[in-house]
């Protein structure tokens, strides 16, 4: 990828409020600490990869570990190193200004712990970068944090925000003509984003569309190829899907963003569709995978291709296609 890039992703960490952003998110913040509480223990050493301003540095410090390594590419890391300075870390954190997988260290490491995840988990294909620095760093028996990423996708119906994303202006008759195949262009500009979907109503229960073992899976089984059904359980307007992750950070400490539970900072990723009405009883079978930008502009950024069929009383009632781009923010 070019340089210029990478550069503008890892400047956008460069500045203090996408740090209070996640520093504030107190169910992303407490589930990493009580992880590393449960699995860092004294005399081991730590990477942190992405460290930004080292909050689970600090945490696996306090724990007891020797000696940690918080490694980031970002400018941030000249605050970190005050950070480290103030906390009395000085003797126990090293802050590595670089990229991860190039860094050099002096053997291995006992714990790789790293917030790497983006919306959906997969935008901004960091794990790509823990893989490799995996390969490179972590010990035989060594711990990764998290161990395991599972995705998830729940058919919703959320009226307020399939109006908000002006998708409901097309379905009007305007000035006596029907605009309505204007929706689906409007969605193949829209990208796929981050929302708030507290208030969403879920059709039917979610399925899940990739199962991820960090320790084994290579990169590719992140950009996952799924084929899934889902049963509609409640009639309703179907306006697509809200993706979420399950993150297994330590036995018993699972980080979970489902619009169900409590909000975190990376909310719920929509995948939008031309609103239908659906019935109890219905299925969805839909394909579903995500990909590389296939331009190569931007590897960070994926592009989530979903084809669906609705079923009712096993006879297809309508189809659908649609691509989304993925977005950092």
């Amino acid at each position: 990828m070019p340089q210029t890039e990478d550069q503008a992703y890892f400047d956008s960490y460069a500045g203090a409020e996408v740090h209070r952003l996640m520093l504030a998110d107190r169910t992303r913040t407490e589930s990493y600490r009580a992880a590393i509480e449960a699995l860092v223990k004294p005399g081991m050493t730590v990477l942190d990869v992405g460290a930004g301003t080292g909050i689970l540095s600090f945490f696996a410090a306090r724990a007891g570990a020797q000696r940690v390594y918080a490694v980031d590419n970002s400018d941030i890391l000249e605050v970190t190193r005050e950070l480290v300075r103030v906390n009395g870390f000085e003797d126990q954190i090293v802050c590595i200004e670089g990229v991860a997988e190039d860094i050099d260290l002096p053997g291995g490491v006992d714990v790789i712990v790293s917030e790497w995840m983006g919306l959906f988990a997969v935008t901004e294909a960091m794990f790509e970068s823990v893989i490799r620095v995996a390969e490179r760093h972590l010990k035989p028996k060594g711990i990764l944090i998290p161990g395991s990423i599972q995705l998830f996708i729940t058919p919703i119906q959320e009226d307020q925000l399939y109006q908000d994303h002006s998708l409901g202006f097309w379905t009007e008759s305007l000035y006596g003509f029907d605009y309505t195949p204007m929706v689906a262009a409007e969605i193949a500009d829209l990208d796929s984003n981050s929302v708030e979907g507290h208030r969403a109503s879920s059709l039917g229960p979610p399925r899940m569309v990739a199962d991820i073992d960090c320790y084994r899976d290579p990169a590719e089984a992140y950009w996952f190829d799924s084929k899934v059904e889902f049963a509609i359980e409640r009639g309703g307007r179907f306006h697509g899907f809200f993706g979420h992750f399950e993150a297994l950070l330590a036995p018993g400490v699972m980080l979970s963003t489902s619009h169900e539970e409590t909000m975190t900072h990376w909310r719920q990723q929509w995948f939008p569709v031309r609103e239908r009405e659906l019935e109890a009883g219905d299925r969805i079978r839909l394909s579903f995978k995500a990909r590389k930008d296939p331009t190569g502009m931007d590897p960070r950024k994926p592009t989530f291709f979903m084809e669906g069929e609705i079923l009712r009383a096993d006879e297809v009632i309508d189809t659908f296609f649609y691509c989304h781009h993925g977005t950092y923010e």
